[in-house]
């Protein structure tokens, strides 16, 4: 179904301090991989102009076969003004993606993890996968909608193009997570090599939810990696505020450069080396963040962090900074904690279980075809509902221009091609969309 601007029901809490008191409506959604999975829409007939055989009509990509659109800036179509969209369909054939990823060597191939423990990989142009990278053999095998283990993430490093290195966070086969390593020797057209894999990182799980999941390399170079806080309800393990655990933390690690008996070192600028909190952390107090991204353009990192009974929310990740689970869930109380909330960083944005269940993060929409977008956070809600929304938020966390409750596909997870358009995927249709000009 199209999507577009919506007026906005006001059931959605954005925080008072960011000067806007009321927001949107959302379904409810989310489940699985840290109770949040995804989907997105499949409709793309009005994102093509195959109607006419033109493409004037200012709203449509040009796949008539005409070329009048060769001097275009963006790479999928002209660009256009205002802010309706559609999730246009690109690809199909997965099986519950979990991740989406571009390799940044300027080969235009979108990369999906699968949550059985494949990536897939879509030639540009082509809709159809093929099979990259299988370690179906050594991840856990995921129940039902709902289990948030398997392969959670992929990223590639900087220098991927000339030095062939592939990353992935998975839970292995006793549902513990392991973040690896592993070589493509010729990266434009070969495949990684599975007897390459170098461990990272391992972590033993004490339960079969709250992973975390979103691995990055952040724009200074390092591997960021989001983990949940070990699963159960509640903070079962009371890893939240345990300052020496992994656990309910991003973590930032040189891979480049081991030390002190580790397959990573640790930055000399981590901030909290001369604290009793874990030298790896970057960000504490997380509950679960399942999907979490950084800005291309300025480097901010977004955090979308799964709530628990209440409230969903969406965070700005400063170095050093506590997100207070489970002393609070976003801004509320929850356990309390004494009734001391020390020095907690406030979440940006936030709303109620009336309007969604658990959140999925997307990313800062950087790309050619909306610049009238430009700016804007993407993010949803995984619902176990055949359908989820798909809203946007201002830098200052205020609704943005897209709110649409209802897009007909199930978010897991986001993406964004190389030129910076928005990409989202099915978990339950299996397929693949990228958001276009109505």
């Amino acid at each position: 179904m199209p999507l577009r601007a919506l007026p906005l029901p006001l059931t959605l809490l954005a925080l008072s301090i960011l000067g806007c008191p009321g927001a949107p409506t959302a379904d409810d959604d989310f489940a699985s991989a840290n109770d949040d999975d995804g989907a997105d829409d499949d409709d793309d007939d009005a994102a093509d102009d195959d109607d006419t055989g033109d493409d004037d009509d200012a709203s449509s990509d040009d796949d008539d076969g005409d070329d009048d659109d060769s001097a275009s800036p963006c790479a999928s179509g002209p660009p256009v003004g205002g802010a309706a969209v559609i999730l246009a369909s690109i690809g199909a054939g997965l099986e519950r993606p979990v991740d989406v990823r571009s390799a940044g060597d300027g080969s235009g191939r979108i990369f999906v993890a699968e949550q059985r423990g494949i990536i897939q990989v879509f030639a540009a142009g082509d809709p159809t996968p093929t099979s990259w990278f299988d370690i179906n053999a050594q991840v856990v095998t995921p129940g039902g909608l709902g289990d948030e283990r398997g392969l959670l993430a992929l990223a590639f490093h900087p220098g991927f193009a000339t030095n062939g290195l592939l990353y992935v966070h998975y839970n292995d086969t006793s549902g513990d997570t392991v973040v690896s390593e592993f070589t493509v020797a010729s990266p434009p057209d070969g495949t990684p090599s599975l007897t390459s894999e170098r461990v990272i990182l391992a972590v033993s799980q004490p339960a079969n939810n709250h992973n975390g999941g979103s691995i990055h390399f952040g724009p200074d170079g390092y591997l960021y990696v989001g983990l949940g806080d070990g699963g159960g309800a509640g903070d079962s393990y009371a890893n939240g505020q345990n300052e020496t655990t992994l656990l309910a933390k991003i973590l930032r690690l040189d891979v480049d450069n081991p030390a002190d008996g580790n397959e990573y070192g640790i930055p000399a600028d981590n901030p909290f080396l001369s604290s009793p909190v874990a030298d790896e952390a970057f960000v504490w107090g997380l509950r679960n963040p399942w999907r979490w991204s950084f800005d291309r353009a300025t480097g901010a990192m977004w955090i979308a962090d799964v709530g628990q009974n209440a409230r969903e929310e969406i965070d700005l990740g400063v170095a050093g900074a506590n997100y207070g689970w489970p002393c609070r869930e976003a801004s509320a109380d929850y356990d309390g904690c004494g009734g001391s909330f020390p020095n907690f960083e406030d979440p940006i944005f936030e709303y109620q279980h009336s309007d969604g269940i658990s959140v999925t993060g997307g990313y800062v929409y950087r790309g050619c075809r909306l610049p009238d977008l430009q700016g804007q956070y993407f993010f949803s809600d995984f619902a176990y509902a055949p359908s989820s929304p798909l809203w946007s938020i201002s830098a200052s966390g205020a609704p943005g221009d897209v709110w649409e409750n209802d897009v007909g596909l199930l978010i897991a997870t986001f993406g964004e091609d190389e030129d910076g358009e928005l990409l989202v995927a099915d978990y339950d249709g299996g397929t693949l969309h990228r958001m276009v000009p109505q």
